[in-house]
């Protein structure tokens, strides 16, 4: 789930995923409500930018030169800064990647 914060900024909301022996104890605890069960990522300008784009049909490469057009970068440091970007987001089981 996503929202916009009041400066125009991405507020990216995703599930925690967590071991099965962890979420019975969270559940004797009382945590197993949606709130508790929720991590919240908020995005800078930039990576809003590039959420916005995000869209299952461009490839890194083809982010990576819009970034760098879009923010006057050198397109090796735009492809290293997206690469990075995008597998935070992966790691983080926010998006998938294809091959």
């Amino acid at each position: 789930m996503t929202e916009r914060t009041e400066a125009g900024l991405v507020r990216i909301l995703y599930p925690i995923a967590i071991k099965p022996w962890l979420a019975g104890l969270a559940k004797r605890l009382g945590l197993k409500d949606q709130k508790s069960m929720l991590r919240t990522l908020e995005l800078d300008t930039m990576g809003s930018t590039v959420w916005d784009w995000l869209d299952g049909h461009n490839t890194v490469h083809a982010l990576a030169t819009k970034l760098a057009e879009h923010y006057g970068l050198h397109e090796r440091e735009a492809e290293v800064s997206m690469s990075a970007f995008l597998r935070e987001l992966g790691r983080r089981g926010i998006i998938g990647l294809a091959r």
